[in-house]
């Protein structure tokens, strides 16, 4: 008999605030808004996210992240509502990729903002970050071709995002740099272990 696989911390994140998504996602579509929508406006809206921490104001690029990244929480209930449950195939590639550029974006703001400034050593420590952050869902794609339940690890997105805002609100974007930078690597090498302990 399998080990019974631990709820991750998204999984409950998601279950306690199903009911704000629900109502959320549900008045999105009633205003003629559609899932695939939502998710480019919220990857859009890092663009934004990504010229103010470029430029510094570190605080409001925490604000704006706010505001788009919650809404990678409505665009798959949405999907579920409008096509009874099943979702579709193009709205879950569209949610991955676009959730990619939506990291690169806010990731690049604070590395061109270290460039700028000739922080050349918290450069590299943003290049690491990213490094991290594209392993992670990529070491979930690939185990997951195989048939492998692939959330675990110490950070997937959502942990990223907790500390990103968290630390751009408090004007100390490089802390959370570094600790994805640590974390989210980690997270990509415990996926690795899993991959090799499960295939042949």
């Amino acid at each position: 008999m399998s080990e019974e696989r631990k709820i991750t911390f998204t999984e409950k994140c998601r279950k306690w605030f199903k009911g704000f998504g629900d109502a959320a996602a549900s008045f999105l579509l009633k205003i003629g808004l559609t899932a695939n929508a939502v998710t480019v406006i919220g990857c859009l809206g890092h663009i934004g996210a990504c010229w103010l921490a470029y430029r510094g104001h570190f605080f409001w690029a925490g604000i704006l992240l706010i505001l788009f990244a919650v809404m990678d929480f409505f665009d798959g209930t949405m999907a579920r509502m409008a096509t009874g449950g099943k979702g579709t195939k193009f709205g879950a590639v569209l949610d991955s990729t676009t959730d990619r550029y939506a990291e690169f974006l806010i990731f690049g703001g604070i590395l061109l903002n270290n460039a700028e400034a000739g922080n050349i050593p918290w450069v590299a420590v943003c290049v690491a970050a990213m490094m991290g952050a594209f392993l992670v869902p990529y070491t979930r794609a690939k185990g997951e071709i195989y048939g492998l339940d692939m959330r675990l690890g110490i950070m997937s997105r959502l942990e990223r995002y907790i500390v990103l805002v968290v630390c751009l609100l408090i004007g100390f974007p490089n802390i959370a740099m570094a600790v994805i930078a640590v974390f989210a690597n980690i997270t990509a090498i415990q996926r690795l272990l899993h991959m090799k302990k499960n295939l042949d």
